[in-house]
């Protein structure tokens, strides 16, 4: 007897259960899909800002070797003009020189068709001016 009471008790509940669990899982199924549909929005998203980073560091990269490509030829004019340099001043050059170089070999898109002829001369001439030690000296460096 106590089980029927118990079963008439739980009947109400039983009833909503049935009537609940059809919606339940529709309902999951519908969040899943959501999920599904959010994550593929979200990774389009991040792929999107992925490019248009990568696009802002090649320009970034390439302003950069633009820019020590600037500072090679007028370095170089000046050498041309007769201008002379301190041993620090060609040593700079040279860094610029060699990052250039190294990139222009890791980007071989990039446009590289000028700077060669001031490239060898400058570091020719830094070769010539370290061997004599004749490279500009400030008055102030003769005193110390």
């Amino acid at each position: 007897m106590e089980i029927v009471g118990i079963l008439t008790a739980c009947a109400p509940v039983l009833v909503a259960l049935v009537g609940i669990i059809p919606t339940v899982i529709s309902n999951r199924k519908k969040t899943q899909e959501t999920l599904e549909q959010n994550r593929k929005e979200t990774k389009e998203q991040l792929d999107r800002v992925q490019r248009t980073l990568d696009n802002h560091i090649k320009e970034d990269e390439d302003d950069k070797a633009r820019n020590q490509r600037y500072r090679i030829l007028r370095f170089y004019d000046e050498m041309c003009e007769h201008r002379r340099h301190s041993e620090s001043h060609f040593e700079d050059i040279l860094d610029d020189i060699d990052d250039y170089e190294e990139y222009c070999n890791r980007h071989p898109d990039f446009r590289n068709s000028r700077g060669h002829i001031a490239m060898k001369n400058i570091q020719a001439t830094y070769d010539k001016l370290k061997a004599n030690d004749g490279f500009l000296t400030h008055e102030k460096d003769k005193e110390e």
